[in-house]
């Protein structure tokens, strides 16, 4: 993880100590990862996820594919990692949708509807997952 932070430091131009204050965490918490002391928590790689949007979940966790995500995802503007309501899973800027949040559709519908919002731009969605507030998540496999 001390290489993934690195390289998005340098790739954000940020300093350990700004990187601290947009994740809205002590500087010495980024200090330890980075000094090989300490592991991320769970908890700053959401920060990290929330703040920058735009990184792909696959490489920062699983070593898988490239720093950033192939879909734009507006940056939050001026926004703190607490201001969650500037990060809208639910829009797809590049698509074009604005996909339908109202509390009467269930959790499925919304992931299909995503699905068939992001489909057209990597040939297909298999599996979706949705990330709540109280660190809980639901996973989605596609039907084909």
């Amino acid at each position: 993880m001390r290489e993934k932070l690195l390289n998005l430091m340098k790739s954000e131009q940020l300093t350990a100590s700004k990187l601290a204050e947009l994740l809205d965490i002590q500087p010495s918490g980024i200090s330890h990862i980075l000094g090989g002391r300490n592991k991320p928590s769970f908890d700053l790689v959401q920060k990290i996820l929330r703040r920058f949007p735009q990184v792909n979940p696959d490489w920062l966790l699983l070593d898988k594919g490239e720093m950033y995500r192939d879909i734009n995802i507006p940056e939050p503007k001026n926004s703190s990692p607490k201001d969650e309501a500037t990060l809208n899973p639910f829009t797809t800027p590049n698509a074009g949708v604005q996909l339908s949040t109202s509390a009467d559709e269930s959790s499925a519908t919304i992931t299909q509807q995503m699905a068939t919002a992001i489909a057209p731009k990597k040939g297909g969605v298999k599996r979706v997952i949705i990330l709540f507030d109280d660190h809980t998540f639901e996973s989605y496999e596609m039907q084909r």
